[in-house]
């Protein structure tokens, strides 16, 4: 799917406007942090 976002719009409702997705990362000893 292509999504255009403009603006202040909401994706979709309930969400948060920054996804969780971009606090996961790989430490240096190869473990994944922030997941919860």
């Amino acid at each position: 799917f292509i999504v255009v976002i403009c603006g202040e719009i909401m994706t979709m409702p309930g969400l948060p406007r920054v996804p969780a997705a971009e606090s996961i990362c790989l430490n240096d000893a190869g473990e994944i942090e922030g997941l919860f």
